[in-house]
């Protein structure tokens, strides 16, 4: 269902804010900003604390060598990425496997620690 903006968003000169979308789900809200210059933004936010503190239980229970001799398990995975994260880090890098190179730089780097799911490098 599409929500339509009739109403005036402007309140005596002061900049508005107005909900447009909430996933609770998600973690998701979207906000529409009336600039002072003009216009109209648009704002994503995410809540990540859940998906950062997934991150760590996983990161916590990652053993090196555990998918060795093991035929059944062929792959592992290294990182959970919020979904506005990822789709800004998309726009930059492009699609992971288009640019593994520096998805694995992005991922490697200590700052994003939070989002890996394993230890050692990829």
């Amino acid at each position: 269902m599409r929500r339509g903006l009739s109403a005036p968003f402007s309140f005596e000169g002061k900049m508005a804010k107005r909900l447009l979308n909430k996933d609770a789900t998600r973690g998701t809200e979207v906000w529409m900003h009336d600039n002072p210059e003009g216009g109209w933004t648009i704002e994503q936010k995410q809540h990540v604390s859940q998906v950062l503190e997934q991150n760590k239980r996983l990161r916590d229970e990652w053993q090196q060598g555990k998918l060795i001799g093991n035929t059944q398990k062929h792959w592992q995975q290294v990182a959970d990425i919020p979904a506005a994260l990822y789709l800004q880090l998309k726009e930059k890098y492009g699609e992971p496997n288009q640019n593994p190179k520096e998805w694995r730089k992005w991922l490697n780097d200590y700052d994003n620690r939070f989002f890996r799911t394993s230890g050692g490098h990829i």
